[in-house]
C-alpha cells in the first residue's frame, strides 16, 4: 500500500472519530507538516523569531481541529495544510506588527525552490501584502487564488495542484501565469523578472 493510500485511510478513520489512529496519523503527516513548515522558514530567510517547529506544531493543533474536511488524499493534506501554515504564518505576522504598534513592516525573504514564484520581488516581499492580494484575487477569482497558495505555501507542483484541484496541467499553467501578472500589478513589482 501506498504512503498516499496509508494516509487517506488515517485521515478517513480519523474523520470518523476512530481516535486510536490519531498516534499514527501523527506519524505520518508530521513530517510532511514540518517539511512545508521548514520550507516557510528558509524563504524567511532567519528575519523571524519564529521557528520552523513553533510554525508546524501550531499548524497541526489547527489542523486536528479540522474534522468536518472530507480528505480525499495526500496532496489533498498538503492543499490544506497550506492554507493553514499560509494563516499561523499571516497571524504571527500581524501580532508582531501590532506589537511593534505600526513601527514597521514586517517582509519576509524570498529563497530557495519559490525564489523566483513572485515576480520582480527581489531578496524581500511584505507577506502581509500578499495575504490581502491574495484575498482580493480570492473574491475576483477562487480557483486561481487557490493555486497561488498551493505554489507558495505548500511546495505542491503544477501536476500535484492540478490534481487537488481537480482541473489540467494547463489549466493550473494559465492560472499561474495570470496570477503572476495579478499580483505583480497589484504589489507593484516588474512582471517580467
Amino acid at each position: 500500500m501506498s504512503d498516499n493510500n496509508v494516509i487517506t485511510g488515517l485521515l478517513d478513520r480519523w474523520k470518523s472519530g476512530d481516535r486510536s489512529v490519531e498516534s499514527e496519523l501523527v506519524n505520518w503527516i508530521y513530517p510532511t507538516l514540518r517539511e512545508l513548515a521548514r520550507a516557510q522558514m528558509r524563504r524567511q530567510g532567519g528575519s523571524l523569531t519564529l521557528q520552523a517547529t513553533e510554525l508546524a506544531n501550531e499548524a497541526y493543533v489547527r489542523l486536528i481541529k479540522q474534522q468536518g474536511v472530507d480528505w480525499q488524499n495526500r496532496d489533498h493534506f498538503a492543499a490544506i495544510s497550506a492554507t493553514v501554515l499560509r494563516r499561523v504564518l499571516i497571524d504571527y505576522l500581524r501580532e508582531r506588527q501590532a506589537e511593534k504598534r505600526g513601527g514597521g513592516i514586517d517582509v519576509v525573504t524570498l529563497g530557495g525552490d519559490r525564489a523566483g514564484d513572485i515576480p520582480g520581488a527581489g531578496d524581500q516581499l511584505d507577506w502581509l501584502a500578499l495575504d490581502q492580494a491574495l484575498n482580493d484575487l480570492a473574491e475576483a477569482d477562487p480557483m486561481v487564488a487557490k493555486v497561488v497558495e498551493l505554489r507558495l505555501f505548500s511546495g505542491l507542483e503544477v501536476d500535484q495542484i492540478a490534481t487537488c484541484c481537480g482541473t489540467s496541467t494547463a489549466t493550473v499553467g494559465r492560472q499561474w501565469r495570470f496570477a503572476r501578472n495579478w499580483l505583480a500589478e497589484r504589489l507593484h513589482l516588474d512582471p517580467s523578472s
